[in-house]
Parts: C-alpha cells; sequence; structure tokens
C-alpha cells in the first residue's frame, strides 16, 4: 500500500468535548491506581449507541493517573461485525498487534513462551499457521502474555464493542479479568447495552463476572437537558461558532438528541440546516456532502465491513483507482467520516458505517463483495480471512462461492479446534440453508449432505445447543448413504456422544449399532467406540462391564497400534477396579501412563484419574500433589483450558478436604464460568455449590441449585458421580429449607442396590444419617434399617470406619467422639463437635457443651466453615454461653485461634474503617462473605465490636 494512504492514528484530530462524565471518569482514573499499586481491576462500561462509551475511554487513556511512574501499555481490540455475526479474533488480533508494535516480534514470542504457536490464528506472519495447533489455549497465552508485561509497568487493555464479540474473545475477556486482581493490569471493556439482548451470550459471562465481583459495571447514562444544552454551546465555540443559539434552535436540538452525545454532535454541525427526521438521514448527513468520489469510496469501505484494510480497497477498488481513492479518502477522513487507521479505514461510528452499508446499489453490492471475497481467499488465510471470505460470497449473492466457502469455514474451524465453535457453528447453519439452493450442491462442497451434518452438529454441540445438535446429527444418520458402514459407524458415535452429553441413556444403543457395523478386523475402528462404551458402564457403574469392554478396547487399539486409545482403555478399567474397591486398579492407572507416552490426551486422562482417586480415599495432599503435577504439565504444553480445568479441579477439591477453602472458593469464582456447558462442568458447578453451603452463604447456593437443579439431574441419569453428589448437596440444601420430603426423597437413592460405587455410597449414606435424623426428630416415621444395610455394603472400603461412624453418630448408633477423632475431609471434625456440643446442650449439660462448641466454633472458622461456625455460635450465644467481653485466656491455642490470610487482609480493611461492602468490592467477594469473614474475626479476637477488633489490628493486642 503506498505510504500516502497511511493516515494519523485514530484521536489525532481534534476530539469532541466530554460532558457530563465526571463520575465514570472518576471512576476508571481510581481502577488504573489500584492497578498502578500491584491489584489490577476491571471495568466494564455499557450504554447504548452514541452514548459516548469510546469518547469516555479516550479522554481516560488520554491521562490515566497522576502522572506518577511509569506510563501504561495500552493495548486495544475492537470486536467488529460482518453483518451476519461477528468477525472471529478480530479483537484479540488489535491487542496482539498492539504488542508487537510495542515490544516487537521477538519479544512478543520470548513473552508468550512455550505456547506461542496459538497466536498463529491470529498472525500467520508471526508465527507460521499449523492447522494442528490448539487454538483453545489461545485465551490463556494472551492473558499469559499481558501479565508478563504487566511485571515491568501498568497494562491498560481496552476491549471494545463487546456485543460484537465472538466466543473466543468473550473466554479472552473473562481470562484477563480473572487475572488482573494479581497483576497490574487493567481491563477496560465496553458494549452496546441495547445489542445485548435476553439471549445474546455475553449477558451470562458479564453477569458472572458482576457477581463475583471481579468486574465494575459502568452503565454510561444518556445527557439530561442541561449537560446536553451545554454540550451543544461547547461544540459551537469549538468550531469558533457563537455559542449563542436560541432558545427554540437549542430546544430542538437538545429534544431531538434525546440526551445521546453522538445524535447532539451530528445534529450541532448542521444546526440551522433542515433536518431530516429519522435517525438514518442523520447518520448519513456528513456522508451526503460528500462528492461522488469519496461517497463511492465511503461505500467500498462500508462493504468491506467495520474495518477495511488497504489492501482489501485495492482488491476492490483497482490499482489504476489509487490516486483518485486516495483524494476521496481524504474527503471523508477531513469531513470526519471516515477515521485513519495505520493499516486502513474505518467509520467514525458503526451506526454510520452500516447506514451507508445500506445506500449501496444492489450491483454494486454484488460486485464490491465478491470482490472482498476474492481478495480475502488469496495467499495466507486465517480463520477470520476464511469466514469473512464466505459472508461476502453470500452478500454477492454467489449461491456456489458461498457454499463452498462456508463449507471450508467448517472444516477450518473443525481443525483449528473448538475456540471457533460458534463461527463454525453459524458457518454450518448457513451451509444447510444453502445446499438445496446449488446445482451439484455435493461436488460444490467437496462432501456429501450427510457429512455436513454430521460436522455441523458437532459444532453446535460445542457451543451448548445439545438439543439442535442432537436433532441435526439424527438427520445425518438418517441421510448416511447405505453402502458406507464405515462412515455411517461414525456417525452413530457422533450422536451417541452428543447424546450422552445431554444425558440420554440412548446412546449406549447407538454405540452397539456402530460396533456392529465394523468387521471384527477393523481394529482401528473398533477401539474407539468400544473405548466410549466402556466409559459408559463406568459412569454409570457397571464396573464388571466397563471392566470387559476397556480389556477389549485395550486389545483392539494394541492391535491397530494405536498407543493412545490403549492408555485410554487401561486407563478406565484401572479406575472401574478401584471404584469397585480393588486397589490394584492403582498400579493399572501408572501402567496406562507408560503405556501413553508422551501423548498428552492419555497424560491428561491419568493425572485426572490418579488424582481422583486418591480424593476418594481419603489422600488429599497425594492428590494435590497429582493434579498439580499434571496441571503444570499443562500449562507448560500450552495444553487447553478444557484439560487445566480438570486437572486444578481436582487441586481444588483438594483444597477443601485440607481445609484451605479460601483458596478452593477463589478458584472456583474464577474458574467455573470458563468452563462451558458440559457434564464437566456439572461437576465444578456441584462442588462449588455444596462449599458456598458449608461456608455459609446457603441463599447463594440455594440459587445455583434451584437454577441447575434440572441439569444436573439430568446428567445424572447417566453418570454415578453426578447422580450422588447432586443427591447429597440438594439434600443438605433441602434439610436447610425445611424441606423433608425433597430431602429424604433425595437420599433413597443410597439404598438402591448397585447404583452406587462404595465411596459414593458412603458419602450419601453420611447425608442420610443427619436427613434421618431431622426426620424423626419431627415425628416421622422412617425405616432406618435399609441405609444400615447399604452401609455394609461398603466395609472394603479403606475410608468406610470414618463414614460409618458419622452415619452412627447421626442415626444415635454410635458417638460423636469416635467421629471428632476419626480422619477425614477438613470440615468433619468442627461439624462433629457442633453436633457433640448440641446434644449435650440439648440434654441440659451446659457445661459440657460449652467448651465443645467453642472448638467447633473455632475449628471452622479457621477453614472457612461458616455454616456450622454460625449454627454453633448461635447455639452459644442463645444458651448464655457466649464469651461476650471476657477476653480470650492465655492459654487458649495459638493455632486455633489464629487468623486466616484471608481474615487478616479483612482485619486491615477494618482497621481502616471501610464496611463490609466496601471490603467486599476490595477483595472482590461477595458481601456476604465478608461479613462472614467479619463476624469470625470479632470471636476469634473476644471482641465485641468492629472499632475494638480495629484497636487489635493496630496494637497487636486484646487486653
Amino acid at each position: 500500500m503506498p505510504a500516502s494512504w497511511t493516515r494519523e492514528q485514530p484521536g489525532s484530530a481534534a476530539a469532541p468535548p466530554m460532558i457530563g462524565r465526571a463520575a465514570e471518569l472518576a471512576l476508571l482514573r481510581e481502577a488504573f491506581a489500584s492497578t498502578a499499586d500491584g491489584s489490577g481491576a476491571a471495568v466494564v462500561v455499557g450504554g447504548e449507541a452514541g452514548i459516548g462509551k469510546t469518547r469516555l475511554v479516550q479522554e481516560f487513556l488520554a491521562a490515566p493517573g497522576t502522572g506518577e511512574g511509569p506510563d501504561p501499555l495500552v493495548l486495544r481490540g475492537q470486536c467488529a461485525d460482518s453483518g451476519s455475526g461477528p468477525i472471529p479474533y478480530a479483537a484479540p488480533t488489535g491487542l496482539l498487534a498492539d504488542v508487537v508494535h510495542a515490544i516487537g516480534a521477538d519479544a512478543t514470542l520470548a513473552a508468550a513462551g512455550p505456547a506461542a504457536d496459538a497466536l498463529s490464528v491470529l498472525a500467520p506472519g508471526l508465527v507460521d499457521v499449523r492447522h494442528d495447533v490448539d487454538t483453545g489455549r489461545l485465551p490463556e497465552v494472551l492473558a499469559d502474555l499481558t501479565t508478563a508485561l504487566a511485571a515491568d509497568r501498568p497494562v491498560v487493555v481496552v476491549l471494545e464493542d463487546l456485543h460484537w464479540s465472538d466466543d473466543v474473545t468473550r473466554t479472552v475477556l473473562a481470562r484477563l479479568v480473572r487475572s488482573a486482581p494479581t497483576s497490574r493490569v487493567l481491563v477496560v471493556a465496553t458494549y452496546r447495552s441495547d445489542d445485548v439482548g435476553r439471549r445474546h451470550p455475553l449477558r451470562t459471562v458479564l453477569a458472572e463476572l458482576e457477581r463475583s465481583r471481579l468486574a465494575t459495571r459502568v452503565d454510561v447514562p444518556r445527557l439530561d437537558a442541561a449537560e446536553a444544552g451545554r454540550l451543544v454551546t461547547t461544540l459551537l465555540a469549538t468550531r469558533g461558532e457563537p455559542a449563542e443559539v436560541s432558545g427554540a434552535t437549542l430546544s430542538d436540538l437538545v429534544e431531538r438528541s434525546e440526551g445521546v452525545p453522538f445524535y447532539v454532535e451530528e445534529l450541532t454541525e448542521f444546526a440551522g440546516d433542515t433536518m431530516p427526521d429519522s435517525l438514518r438521514d442523520v447518520l448519513l448527513l456528513r456522508y451526503s456532502t460528500l462528492g461522488d468520489a469519496a461517497q463511492t469510496f465511503c461505500r467500498a469501505v462500508a462493504a468491506a465491513g467495520q474495518h477495511a484494510p488497504h489492501e482489501l480497497l485495492i482488491a476492490m477498488l483497482g490499482t489504476e483507482h489509487l490516486e483518485r481513492a486516495e483524494s476521496a479518502a481524504r474527503e471523508a477522513v477531513d469531513a470526519h467520516v471516515l477515521v485513519a487507521e495505520p493499516d486502513g479505514y474505518r467509520f467514525r461510528h458503526a451506526l454510520m458505517q452500516e447506514a451507508v452499508a445500506d445506500e449501496l446499489l444492489p450491483g454494486e453490492a454484488r460486485r464490491l463483495h465478491a470482490a472482498c471475497a476474492r481478495a480475502l481467499e488469496d495467499g495466507r488465510r486465517t480463520l477470520a480471512d476464511v469466514a469473512a471470505a464466505a459472508d461476502h460470497w453470500w452478500r454477492a449473492r454467489v449461491p456456489d462461492r458461498a457454499l463452498a466457502s462456508a463449507v471450508e469455514v467448517v472444516r477450518t474451524g473443525d481443525a483449528f479446534g473448538q475456540t471457533s465453535t460458534a463461527v463454525t457453528a453459524a458457518a454450518g447453519e448457513r451451509a444447510l440453508e444453502l445446499w438445496d439452493l446449488v446445482p451439484d450442491a455435493a461436488q460444490v462442497a467437496g462432501l456429501h449432505h450427510a457429512e455436513l451434518l454430521r460436522l455441523v452438529s458437532t459444532a453446535l454441540q460445542d457451543t451448548a445447543r445439545v438439543d439442535r445438535a442432537a436433532g441435526v446429527a439424527g438427520e445425518a444418520l438418517a441421510e448416511w448413504p447405505p453402502d458406507d458402514p464405515a462412515g455411517r459407524a461414525q456417525a452413530l458415535m457422533t450422536l451417541a456422544h452428543i447424546r450422552a452429553k445431554a444425558g440420554d441413556p440412548r446412546s449406549g444403543d447407538l454405540l452397539d449399532e456402530a460396533l456392529a457395523l465394523l468387521p471384527p478386523d477393523d481394529h482401528a475402528g473398533r477401539a474407539p467406540v468400544l473405548r466410549q462404551q466402556a466409559r459408559n458402564a463406568m459412569m454409570d457403574h457397571r464396573p464388571d462391564e466397563a471392566i470387559a469392554v476397556a480389556s477389549a478396547a485395550y486389545d483392539a487399539a494394541t492391535a491397530a497400534g494405536d498407543a493412545a486409545n490403549a492408555s485410554l482403555a487401561l486407563n478406565l478399567r484401572g479406575l472401574s477396579r478401584v471404584d469397585r474397591g480393588d486397589l490394584d486398579g492403582l498400579a493399572e492407572l501408572e501402567r496406562a501412563r507408560e503405556v501413553g507416552g508422551d501423548d498428552w490426551r492419555a497424560q491428561a486422562h491419568y493425572y485426572t484419574n490418579a488424582s481422583d482417586t486418591r480424593l476418594k480415599l481419603g489422600r488429599y495432599a497425594e492428590a494435590e500433589a497429582i493434579a498439580e503435577t499434571g496441571a503444570r504439565r499443562a500449562r507448560e504444553l500450552g495444553a487447553g483450558w478444557a484439560s487445566r480445568a480438570m486437572l486444578e479441579g481436582n487441586v481444588a477439591e483438594a483444597w477443601i478436604g485440607q481445609g484451605r477453602w479460601d483458596d478452593a472458593q477463589a478458584w472456583y469464582e474464577r474458574s467455573v464460568p470458563l468452563v462451558d456447558p458440559s457434564d464437566y462442568a456439572v461437576y465444578l458447578q456441584e462442588r462449588w455449590t455444596w462449599l458456598t453451603t458449608w461456608r455459609g452463604d446457603v441463599a447463594q447456593a440455594q440459587r445455583r441449585a434451584h437454577a441447575h437443579r434440572a441439569t444436573w439431574l439430568r446428567f445424572g441419569r447417566m453418570e454415578e458421580q453426578i447422580r450422588a453428589r447432586v443427591a447429597g448437596t440438594l439434600a443438605d440444601l433441602a434439610l436447610l429449607r425445611d424441606d423433608l420430603d425433597d430431602a429424604l426423597e433425595q437420599v433413597r437413592l443410597a439404598t438402591v442396590p448397585d447404583a452406587l460405587s462404595p465411596f459414593y455410597r458412603l458419602t450419601l449414606l453420611a447425608v442420610a444419617g443427619r436427613v434421618l435424623d431431622r426426620a424423626r426428630s419431627a415425628g416421622r416415621a422412617v425405616d432406618v434399617g435399609p441405609y444400615r444395610e447399604a452401609l455394609s455394603t461398603g466395609a472394603s472400603w479403606p475410608t468406610f470406619p470414618t463414614w460409618a461412624a458419622l452415619f452412627a453418630a447421626e442415626v444415635g448408633d454410635g458417638p460423636w467422639e469416635a467421629v471428632v477423632a476419626a480422619e477425614g475431609p477438613a470440615h468433619l471434625r468442627p461439624y462433629a463437635l457442633y453436633r457433640d456440643g448440641a446434644s449435650l446442650l440439648a440434654a441440659g449439660d451446659r457445661r459440657a457443651a460449652r467448651p465443645l462448641l467453642d472448638d467447633a466454633v473455632a475449628a471452622a472458622e479457621a477453614i472457612g466453615c461458616g455454616l456450622v461456625a454460625d449454627r454453633a455460635g448461635g447455639l452459644l450465644t442463645g444458651a448464655g454461653l457466649a464469651r461476650g467481653d471476657v477476653r480470650r485466656s492465655a492459654t487458649t491455642s495459638t493455632a486455633e485461634r489464629a487468623l486466616t490470610e484471608r481474615e487478616r487482609q479483612v482485619l486491615a480493611l477494618v482497621a481502616e474503617g471501610l464496611t463490609n461492602g466496601q471490603i467486599a468490592e476490595r477483595l472482590f467477594i461477595s458481601r456476604k462473605t465478608a461479613s462472614v469473614h467479619v463476624s469470625a474475626i470479632l470471636r476469634k479476637l473476644g471482641v465485641a465490636s468492629r472499632t475494638e477488633a480495629a484497636v487489635v489490628a493496630r496494637t497487636g493486642s486484646t487486653s
């Protein structure tokens, strides 16, 4: 592109004045001050089109802080819309371009580390394109790269127009926001609130970030009449025109602009002229004043999309028109219709681009879009290029090229991996729509219709549209050519996988049918089908079947020379043996690791399942070590977030067992929202809900369980782990809302023969004992016999003594002292102390109850178990046994009374005079959690008020 096409950076022209945004600007600057001090933040700026979101961000970036310390590194990415959906990777590409511009290509690759090849999807010139690269790593790589840059100076990441974001950009946003608090990174995101409807995927992301207090929401309001009037007069003054306007004119401008700054600016620009009545005419007003050449150039830019690169414009306009195009571009820039950027042009406002695009004549539109498509199809292409070309062929009304391009998007997206699923699914749906419009569609597309349906169903499933995916996969199966049994078997496997993910037990029948189509000597084809069958059997607690089928899968994979599937089959067999109480299965898990060699999928399954078995055995430190080793290996390899989520989830569960509840809670808050809807999302949501319950935020746990209950129960039909744990958590919550019928219904599963493996039966029986005790206290006639009989079936499990002691204490068959002394998860001891003290208090033995309840409070507070601390503390207070003004004695155990690290942070903020709400905002926790921490601090310090706690914080003394 000739140098003369390069224009000044956006914002170089005199910016319009900003009126009425002092509070929003102050908030951004306060967030940057916190970031510069080492505690990053995130601010999400929302508002309707033209409200001034970009202008606010520009004003902030012009002077983000006080001028002290190093200048921040600003990285900007802007989402864009192709007209039929988001342009993939638009914003991440901008972020990466700014990094490369700031530190250079070599330094960028070095900072990105071993996972730098994931950047190839954004910048093929920076990293060679590889179709086998796992681009699921891309959000993580960008977040890690940004964090690394923040080690030297603060980094401000601006993500604009998120209403046009693709799934990758939303994941990048979430990853950046969740890593910001521990780094000098400030994330500023903007979106059009009027373009984010109830079903928009951005709503879920924003709601979760706001709920977890990781982002501050700023809704930019319309200007009031006084502010709009002041903006009008200020605009006139900056143009050198008289600031005085007639009352009628000013009233008309203010009324018609409705307080939207962009409309105020546009209307003021032509104050006194005859104004059209519609917004469209207002948006086109400046465009209409341009000469014919400039308007033609603007229409070409509008056809290109939200951003028109130089190379694309050359292809659309032709090199012979360059000189004229340069003059036309300057006219459009000078008229503030277009903004020049280093690599192309964009419209001053997205609404203006849409309006100008509507001005294209039919023939002109087809010609320009076809030129865009051809240009994008030349040379090295990213997925974004492939998707944009497909969209342009669609708009050019060339059905055969549009179909071929859409199919290419589906295939390319499948090669790039799950980060592109939304783009792939949209292209697939369009390809299906085009199929009947194109003669010889199969020849044009390079595949038959049934195969396209199968590919689209896979993409739809990955976008969580499981019902639609199952329907499309069913159509694929129904259409599959009868002379292709191997392909039909693959279609059956696809449908089976989707149905399993949807919690549909019919998936097993489909796998049987697929296996029947494959000849006995097709070992390569049979191995994955058998492995899937073994997995289904294991998940449904049919251990004998799982072991037998896994053995057959191992034999088939070995015969085919497929080490990865052989390892996975051994893994399933070993896990199934452990689940039925045969601990020799642990050695088989180790063997699976050896057989899999360097294959990461095999390694990931080993680390996940080996750590999971240790969790079931109560060996929490060992489980943490195995899972953390796997997670560290995943990070070194740059593995996708899905693998890491499974491994880190087991680390978090090990923390729960060891009493590191603050750490586990922080991980769940940071990570669960990033996991796509799936069976593993159910695992994590259930554990998070259980932890939330026992931490004392019962209302939040009830809300989460109510929202997810139907999904949990559906998945529970297919998987033992889900049905057992969901039953226990729902029973606990039912008790907390005094719904005995629901609680009894949930725990009845523990008595169903062959429904659960020993570990899950024992843990559910522990909850069942609590339910049975409450039911008998309420005068219900319940039969404990079936539960006692079910308990005996788990006698071979290594942790049986602990769970048996708990069940016995709950139903009155044994003492609580045995549970206090037992080895088990960290919450078991404070819970047992509380129940023992409560029983003694009920029996009138206040003297014996007091130390037990006091110890229960201390032990519960030490791990953050607010439910037990509140219940035990409430009994002490209600019985008149609370310490009150009496200070803790010198003989009190320091270990039991010591504040946790989080509590020390809260105490420091209490000493500063912050309220619970302010503490919650500062530490990115809920108000309820802050309240629980403050209550725990008061009890531990033996003080009666926040003022006394502040004195302790300052003097270190309670005397």
